[in-house]
């Protein structure tokens, strides 16, 4: 009697183990990040080091109070947004990038060059660039992510940057800067550096333009 109670009891011990086995791989395959919620988490991560990096330098350089607010925004809003986002990649167990894409540290070079008019002139151009395809990341994970945690993550973070977005848009009018531009694909890290030459070809364009506005708000009235 003993050794049948024992062996029953061997039996159950051994089907939990393969149930509870089989129940976490399902749980691990439930919960397995697709490469667009990894996407995300490194992109979104690169660009909020690039908007807290760049918010420090308009505080720092900026020439005009509204610059200097928009920077200090940028640094309050990111940080959150990151360190939210910070704890989805670590429960997911994704490495985050160190740095700022390459796309993002050439502007912040071309932003520790610049002063004055100059300064305020590139530093909203670029976010106006850079906020649009934040938002066309953001959106992308929503509508195809498969992770529920990263796509809330998408979710919480999408109503701050486009506040920021349109804040943006009305300093580029102050300035008499274009309020929009092409998001292209160029600032996604999903494609990492290998974007970088188009994404410059962009930045290029609207360092060109806040250059020609600041020339031409230089010149003297006739």
């Amino acid at each position: 009697m003993r050794r049948m109670m024992r062996r029953v009891a061997a039996g159950a011990v051994a089907a939990a183990v393969v149930v509870l086995g089989g129940t976490a791989s399902a749980h691990a395959a439930a919960g397995a990040l697709s490469e667009q919620d990894r996407v995300f988490l490194r992109g979104a991560h690169q660009s909020n080091l690039a908007e807290i990096a760049t918010g420090k330098l308009a505080q720092s350089k900026g020439s005009s109070a509204e610059v200097k607010e928009l920077g200090a925004l940028l640094i309050a809003d990111h940080t959150k947004l990151d360190a939210s986002l910070r704890k989805v990649a670590a429960a997911a167990n994704v490495s985050l990038p160190q740095q700022p894409n390459a796309e993002q540290r050439a502007l912040q070079a071309k932003l520790q060059a610049a002063s004055g008019d100059e300064f305020d002139a590139m530093f909203v151009a670029g976010q106006l660039e850079g906020h649009a395809k934040a938002m066309a990341l953001g959106e992308k994970e929503i509508s195809a992510g498969s992770e529920p945690a990263v796509v809330n993550a998408a979710k919480a973070s999408a109503p701050v940057i486009a506040s920021h977005h349109e804040k943006f848009m009305a300093a580029a009018r102050s300035l008499g800067l274009p309020d929009s531009v092409d998001s292209g694909t160029s600032g996604v890290a999903a494609a990492g550096d290998n974007m970088v030459a188009a994404g410059l070809v962009g930045l290029g364009g609207l360092l060109v333009l806040s250059g020609a506005v600041v020339a031409l708000r230089r010149q003297p009235a006739r």
